[in-house]
This record gives structure tokens, sequence and C-alpha cells, in this order.
């Protein structure tokens, strides 16, 4: 036989077929049940042999397949030709790998067949697809069982019809043998007699009418006795012995056929329990899947009530930033403080440096502990229902830009999530912090860049007049 891959039939067109082994299975389950099985080409050829060694359950896809077994003379006798969907090799298949009839294909034919071992596998591995099919295959034993049981019914009635018509022949010929003995005895009387008369006759003519009956009777009584033993059926008692042991195996064989049928439906029962709780299994999977779908739909409302209200708070601080500006610029010179006369006089184009390298390295750049240095920042949780205040000098987690402005970040406090605020740029040492890490980050790809937080210090005061 000549193996044939799955892409190739899929292209030629084979499919498994809709009935037998594979009744009441969709597509996405025969598909399956091919990609655990083999697929082969045959051509006249001998699959299996009656008593040898045969482990595959085989299906027939397209041509024919002969069955044949030996009666007790070794002569062969053909007891079926199988078409597309039928199977054969079922009793080698699930009793002792021994094949119980010759197959055989027929001109070219397409085989699909599946071990043992392998049919184990699918079930463990495909729950209900794997019942349904060991299903499928217990009603092809039980239709093969039954029609083994006719065949074996039928050839018991012929059988005993047989043996009561040898019975009757051989009735006959014991009477036919005791009516010759008795035409033997007869004629040896006669024989008898006519010696005796013979002698006492020796003188007369041996042509007198007594003499010439005797002849007569006695030529009749040998032809009869040569009829008779013609007409004896001398190899009835064979064939009577002959059938016997057929019929002795017929019934053999059906006592076997009969305990497999009530394996079969034990095991039939059993699948049909599994199936039963496996449907109860799947329903209550099927209620709790519900109930957390509905639990995830509650959740997603939630959110998203919770997302409008975040984009409406961001709205309203977009507002109170581009509100704060103004202000901001007109106190900055009122509100220094004499420690902060000489502090580092930044360039805005480093600035912006940074915030591109931040947008390009986020991981690099953040988280970033920073220093609140003006005012006390108030985080809050998600809910805005508990607050909590990090006063000036103590330590902040930055953790990215905020969304709507870069004049502002969102940081928290240590690696807690909870409490979170937007704090102004001004407000927090990030600009600093940012400006160490892109220094020190431009320095390992090779590139020399000042940090002016260190190199330019001078007065503040004096550029805000330079500027003005």
């Amino acid at each position: 036989m000549k193996k044939l891959l799955q892409n190739d039939l899929e292209r030629a067109g084979y499919e498994l077929p809709t009935s037998g082994l594979c009744y009441n299975l969709d597509a996405n389950d025969s598909k399956a049940l091919i990609s655990e099985g083999e697929w082969f080409l045959s051509e006249d050829e001998l699959i299996a042999r009656e008593g040898e060694h045969q482990q595959y359950l085989y299906m027939v896809v397209s041509g024919t397949v002969e069955l044949s077994k030996s009666d007790p003379k070794g002569k062969k006798q053909k007891i079926a030709d199988l078409g597309r969907g039928e199977t054969f090799g079922e009793v080698a298949f699930l009793r002792g790998q021994i094949a119980s009839a010759t197959s055989q294909t027929r001109g070219t034919c397409i085989l699909w067949r599946m071990d043992h071992g392998q049919l184990l596998e699918f079930i463990v591995s495909h729950g209900t697809i794997a019942g349904q099919v060991s299903l499928n295959l217990a009603g092809l034993l039980a239709d093969r069982l039954l029609k083994e049981n006719s065949v074996v019914s039928q050839v018991r009635m012929d059988l005993d019809e047989a043996i009561t018509s040898l019975r009757e022949a051989y009735d006959e010929d014991s009477v036919k043998t005791n009516a010759l003995r008795e035409l033997q005895s007869k004629v040896e009387n006669l024989n008898l007699a006519s010696r005796v008369h013979t002698v006492k006759e020796e003188r007369k003519s041996p042509f007198n009418a007594l003499a010439t009956s005797s002849l007569a009777l006695a030529c009749l009584a040998f032809a009869g006795m040569f009829g008779l033993y013609k007409s004896y059926d001398h190899e009835a008692p064979s064939r009577v012995i002959a059938l016997s042991k057929e019929l002795l195996e017929l019934k053999n064989d059906e006592a076997f056929y009969l305990d497999l049928k009530q394996r079969l439906e034990l095991e039939n029962q059993e699948l049909a329990e599994s199936n039963r709780r496996i449907k109860s299994l799947k329903k209550d999977t099927e209620t709790k899947l519900l109930a957390a779908e509905e639990a995830l739909s509650l959740r997603d409302n939630e959110y998203d009530a919770l997302k409008s209200e975040l984009i409406v708070a961001q709205d309203e601080l977009a507002k109170l930033i581009e509100l704060e500006k103004p202000a901001v610029a007109e106190e900055v010179i009122a509100e220094i403080e004499p420690a902060d006369l000489y502090i580092p006089l930044i360039p805005q184009d480093f600035i912006e440096e940074i915030k591109d390298w931040t947008h390009a390295y986020s991981t690099l750049a953040f988280p970033c502990e920073v220093e609140v240095v003006k005012k006390p920042v108030v985080l809050s949780d998600l809910t805005l229902s508990a607050n909590m205040t990090a006063e000036v000098g103590e330590t902040l987690v930055v953790t990215r830009f905020h969304p709507v402005s870069e004049e502002y970040v969102v940081a928290r406090r240590g690696d807690n999530d909870t409490f979170m605020a937007s704090v102004h740029l001004d407000n927090v040492t990030i600009i600093e912090e940012l400006a160490r890490k892109y220094v020190l980050h431009m320095r390992r790809m090779g590139k020399v860049v000042s940090n002016p937080f260190i190199d330019n210090r001078f007065s503040q005061i004096d550029q805000n007049i330079s500027d003005r």
C-alpha cells in the first residue's frame, strides 16, 4: 500500500464519508478524526489474512474490498463486498489483534485506518467527539452481529434440514439393507432346496419346470440385491459427520458473537453515561460562563462610567492650567525666595531635547524619583474619596507626562498606585532628574552633552530683567 498525505487528499477532494463510523460528525469533527488516522492507496492488494496479526480498524473511502473466510476443507468462501463508508477489522481491533477474515482490495481503493493506541489518544483528547465515534463503532458491530446471527440462524436451519434428510435417507438405507438380507436368506434357502432337489433328480432332465423356476428366481434375487447395493449412499455417514462439525463450529461462533454483543452493550451503556455526565458538566460550565459574562458586563459599565468622569476631570484640569499660566508668569519674581537667587538657567532647546528623548525612551526615563520644591501636593484615589498630602521636601515617583499637557506630570507615592496626582513641572525636580538620565544615556551612546543644571548657574533675577 502507498501512504497518502492529507494535503494531497484535500487537494484531490477526498473526504471521509458521513455515514457509518463518521455518522453525526460535523466538518470540524471529521477533520479532527482525519488528522489522527492514516490514508493509503491500494490496488488489488491483500490487506489482512485470516488468523494472522492485524491491529487496524479500516474504512473504505472509495473502491471495493472483498472479505472471505476459509471453510473446514481450506477452500476460500467470499462473505461480503464492502463499499464506501463501510468498515472492517473491528473484531481484531477490539479482540486480540487477530484477523477473523481475509480482506483484499478489488481495483483501486482509498482506505483510511486507525490503530488501537491512536483511538485511545483520540478519546482522551477529544471528549464528546470520541464518544460519538465509539458509539458509531458499537453500532457498526451491533449491525454486523445481527447480520452474522441471521446468517448463522439460516445456516443452522439448513443444516438441521440436511441432517433430517440424511437421517431419513439413512433409515431408508437400513430398510433396504434389511430387505436385501431377507432376499439373501431366501436365495440361500432356494439354493439349498435346489441342491437337494438336484441330488434326488440326478437322473431327470436338468431343464424341468422346477429347475427353470428356481434358476429364474435366483437371477431375480441377485438383480434385486445388486440394485439395492447400487442405490445405497455410502458417503452419507461421512457427510453427516462433516455437517455436524460445521454446526458445532457455528454454534461456537454464535456464542462468541453473543458474548461480544453483551460486552459492546455494556460499553455502550458506559459511553452513554459518560456522555450524560459530559452534557451535565457542559451545562454547568455554560451557566457559570453566563454569570461571569454578566459580571464582566457590569464591570465594563462601571469602567466606562469612571472613564467618562476621568475625561471630564481632564477637561476641567486643562481649563485650570490655561487659567493658571498668566498668574504664574506674574508671580514668578514676587514669590522667589532669597535662597533661590542662583539657580540653573536651562535653555528651552535643551528642555525640548529632554522631552523628545523622554518620549523616545520612556522606559529609561520613567519611573523617576523627584522632590517637591514649592508647595505641598495633594494625592487622591480614583474615586476622589480619599486624599493624602506630600509636603515640600518629600519624595514622589513620576510615572509619565500628563496626557493633556506636558506642563504637568503624573506622580504617585512610592510603589503605591492607589494615590496619584497631577503636578506642575515647576513644583518638582523632574527636569533636573530627566536631564541627568539624558546626559548619562548620551554619553553611553558616545556623545558628549553638557548638563546645564550643573555647568550653567547664574542669577535667575538678572536673566528675568534682561529678558524684559
